[in-house]
């Protein structure tokens, strides 16, 4: 799927998911905004499961960072570094893509997927993909 938000536009986010879905027992990775739309995501997730999953990945980054505030006493706005849900069926694992981006990536792996590893990983592209956002110039009206 193509990588685009109103700032940047990248037609491959391979470059931020291969990494990450390279770890053992990762089964597939997005990119999303805060607001829930796709911005990218492994080639075996399918468009419409990708948009459900983001939709809901967005509505469950707002519930956690509020419940977190609320229970550590932090004010309304203090962002939340990884959000970790793990079932019968796996480990599903949410990051920030820089502080000032809105744009989360989003792992879900298999029972044995390696944790500490696919943090590290996601980090990294998390850095990557938040330096490269903040990076591009904001558009102006009328520019030439």
């Amino acid at each position: 799927m193509t990588l685009s938000t109103s700032r940047l536009v990248i037609e491959d986010p391979s470059w931020v998911l291969n990494p990450i879905t390279e770890v053992k027992e990762v089964k597939h990775a997005l990119i999303l905004s805060s607001d829930g739309m796709v911005i990218g995501a492994t080639e075996g997730l399918l468009r419409e499961a990708a948009e459900g999953i983001s939709a809901m990945t967005a509505a469950l980054h707002g519930a956690a960072r509020a419940a977190a505030n609320a229970a550590l006493d932090a004010p309304d706005g203090t962002p939340i570094t990884t959000i970790t849900v793990q079932n019968a069926h796996g480990t599903y694992m949410i990051m920030p893509a820089g502080a000032r981006t809105n744009t989360f990536i989003a792992v879900a792996g298999g029972l044995d997927m390696p944790m500490g590893v696919v943090a590290h990983v996601m980090a990294r592209q998390a850095t990557k993909l938040g330096e490269q956002l903040m990076s591009v110039p904001a558009r102006t009206q009328g520019a030439s």
